[in-house]
């Protein structure tokens, strides 16, 4: 997939409801990601808003080893 042709992205709160995840679970193991790995910050009203994750598709596919690896170390 090419990073450039985006045309689409997922808040994380979407992401952890189709996932069955908590969402700031997912919030704290996402932190190892780079924009590289389909994460991105979103920004918008009102101003000074600390904004929220999103993901492209792609961010959404490098978001399993993550969740494995972590579940695997709840164990």
């Amino acid at each position: 997939m090419q990073l450039n042709k985006v045309s689409a992205i997922w808040t994380i709160a979407h992401v952890a409801a189709e996932l069955g995840e908590d969402e700031d679970w997912l919030f704290d193991i996402i932190r190892e990601m780079e924009p590289e790995d389909g994460v991105i910050w979103v920004y918008g009203p009102p101003l000074g808003e600390d904004g929220t994750v999103a993901f492209t598709d792609y961010g959404i596919e490098n978001l399993q080893n993550p969740i494995d690896i972590h579940k695997a170390d709840r164990s």
